[in-house]
């Protein structure tokens, strides 16, 4: 596990075109929204393994990602709990630790060599206090929120339901990520996730 393995991007390597699709997606910004938006970003380079996010540590930003992705999980008495996965242009943080700006309980992981750009928790109150159309981010913001309550209901669904929810909703994850993630996301064992697998499939 490598804690700090990061590098920072300028000039020409900074990409925008993600970012600004996904605001434009929120709200009609203008250019020069979308410029106050952006000179407030943070871009580095992720190495696979480096931590983001670690226990104890508040997560200060919100981070989008360009290339690669991270895993967001947590360790609990029988072993990784995956929360969620975050892959090209989405947004990721922990956030309950970001909105509260108290310790994080859990990890953020890039799993791949990942490039990120972050805005901070204070430009983001900023731009919302200078600019009254900023405050369509927090539709980003509660939408961020939504995959934890997975955790809370994922116990009422059978393990063939979930499965078929999943290759709804993240195709894409199933060979990208390794089985033992995938199934602890999905609250069963890797035993588990072959059986249901071989019936779906």
């Amino acid at each position: 596990m490598i804690l700090n393995n990061t590098s920072s991007i300028t000039g020409s390597d900074k990409d925008f075109s993600g970012i600004h699709r996904s605001l434009l997606g929120l709200y009609g910004f203008s250019a020069p929204q979308l410029e106050h938006f952006t000179n407030r970003l943070t871009f580095k380079k992720l190495k696979r393994k480096s931590l983001l996010v670690k226990p104890r540590q508040i997560s200060t930003s919100l981070c989008f990602i360009n290339t690669g992705s991270l895993r967001f999980y947590t360790h609990t008495e029988r072993g990784e709990l995956t929360i969620n996965f975050f892959t090209e242009h989405q947004w990721a943080a922990d956030m309950e630790s970001f909105m509260l700006q108290q310790p994080s309980n859990n990890y953020i992981e890039a799993f791949e060599d990942s490039d990120i750009a972050s805005i901070s928790l204070s430009n983001i109150h900023e731009l919302m206090d200078s600019y009254p159309c900023f405050r369509m981010l927090n539709a980003l913001l509660v939408k961020l929120a939504i995959p934890t309550t997975h955790l809370a209901t994922i116990s009422t669904k059978n393990p063939d339901l979930r499965y078929k929810e999943l290759l709804l909703k993240h195709p894409d994850w199933i060979n990208r990520f390794p089985q033992m993630q995938i199934a602890s996301y999905l609250g069963m064992t890797p035993a588990t996730l072959s059986r249901v697998r071989a019936r779906i499939t």
